[in-house]
């Protein structure tokens, strides 16, 4: 996979596994394997977190993760056309990647 749609997958698995309440770094692995059938590694985590954290989309309390509100109205933009993950998945590869590196 490219660095895009690595980052995307996990900022897609946080913004699931966080919809009620922050989640910890194993529920995020848990919905980052139902979505792409395959959990991540440590090295993706570790970027992924990194990358979203600098560009203010995700922040940790803790050892909890949640969307800050610009990840929320990004997440919100690319789910509200559809409800097919793999499809926002795309929309949020294709989003993220327009960010600077």
């Amino acid at each position: 996979m490219t660095e895009e749609q690595i980052i995307s997958w996990i900022f897609l698995a946080i913004a699931l596994a966080t919809n009620t309440e922050p989640s910890d770094i194993n529920g995020i692995s848990m919905v980052a394997d139902g979505i792409n059938h395959a959990v991540p590694t440590q090295k993706e985590l570790q970027i992924s977190i990194a990358w979203l954290t600098n560009n203010g989309l995700i922040l940790k309390n803790g050892k909890r993760y949640e969307l800050t509100n610009k990840g929320k109205l990004e997440y919100e933009a690319v789910s509200k056309n559809s409800d097919k993950l793999l499809a926002i998945w795309k929309h949020l590869e294709i989003k993220l990647g327009n960010y600077e590196k």
